[in-house]
Order: C-alpha cells, then structure tokens, then sequence
C-alpha cells in the first residue's frame, strides 16, 4: 500500500521538473530589449516586416515560427489557431512567416512562436510571445487583449515573459 503514494509522488515531481526545465525567457539573449529600447524601433520594425512581406500592414498580425520544430512550437499550435480564428472575426489579416525567411528578424527575436499585432494605421501594437506558462496554452494568453486594437501609442513588448518557447540561443 506505501508503494502506490510513493510511486504517485516521483511521477508528480518528475512531471514538474520536466515541465520546469522547459520554462525560459522569451527574450533570453536579451536581443529584443536591446533593439526595443532604441526610439525608432517600432517604425523600424514595421518597416522590416512591410518590406520582406511586401505590402501594408494595417489590421494585420503576423505569426512568426521557425522553420525548426520543436515541442513548445507543437504544444502552442492549439492557441496559434484559436488566435488566428480571433483575428479572422475581427477582420483583420493573418499572414504566417518562418524567421528564418526575414533578413534581420532573428537578430531581434531569439525565441518562437512569436506574434507582431499592427492596428488599423499599420503601426506595431504588441510583439512578443503568444502566452506564457509552461504549455504556453490559450488560458495563459497575453496577446489577445491587442488583437483588435485601433490605435496604440506604442508597442507593448513583454520582455520578462517566461514560458515554453523555441529559442536560437
């Protein structure tokens, strides 16, 4: 009878060190605060996405993932979609993209999945991860508040996000 507590007990606790060890920071090599702390970047990423994509980007939220599958990209493809079916009700645009396609992309971003929101002027509403927590589940979502944003006055940028997330670092 003392086995069955025992056993129960080392699955709990190596569940929880697994699911801790794959708990990171979204910006670990600390590239994207470095290139959101100069005055222009908003503007200037704009300029980089609009340009690789070649288009506008008013009402539009670009998915960027890796071109490399890993877990963490494969446990959020669940709240990727019901992001992407949230952005489709409202109108707006999904556009989908590998960082490895966008000369300059991964000097920004260190870490995927990764999600850019624009407004209605075509201007950088939020950049960063989708969630946090370990699954990175839609329950722990912290983009969707700016999927439907009108006009910001600036970019909102978690840096401090930690969760499951594909880094290059």
């Amino acid at each position: 009878m003392t086995v069955i507590p025992i056993w129960l007990f080392t699955v709990i606790f190596g569940l929880f060190f697994a699911s801790k060890s794959t708990e990171v920071l979204f910006d670990a090599s600390g590239s994207l605060y470095r290139a959101s702390i100069q005055p222009e970047f908003d503007s200037e990423f704009s300029m980089l996405i609009s340009g690789a994509l070649d288009q506008a980007l008013a009402k539009t939220v670009v998915h960027i993932i890796s071109e490399d599958d890993c877990l963490c990209q494969l446990t959020a493809s669940r709240h990727i979609h019901e992001v992407k079916d949230k952005v489709s009700r409202f109108g707006n645009t999904n556009i989908t993209v590998n960082v490895e396609d966008i000369p300059g992309l991964g000097d920004i971003l260190s870490s995927t999945p990764a999600i850019a929101v624009f407004d209605l002027e075509g201007s950088l509403a939020y950049l960063g991860p989708y969630s946090t927590g370990i699954g990175c589940l839609s329950g722990n979502g912290t983009v969707e508040p700016y999927l439907d944003r009108k006009a910001t006055l600036g970019a909102i940028i978690p840096l401090e996000a930690t969760g499951c997330y594909c880094s290059k670092v």
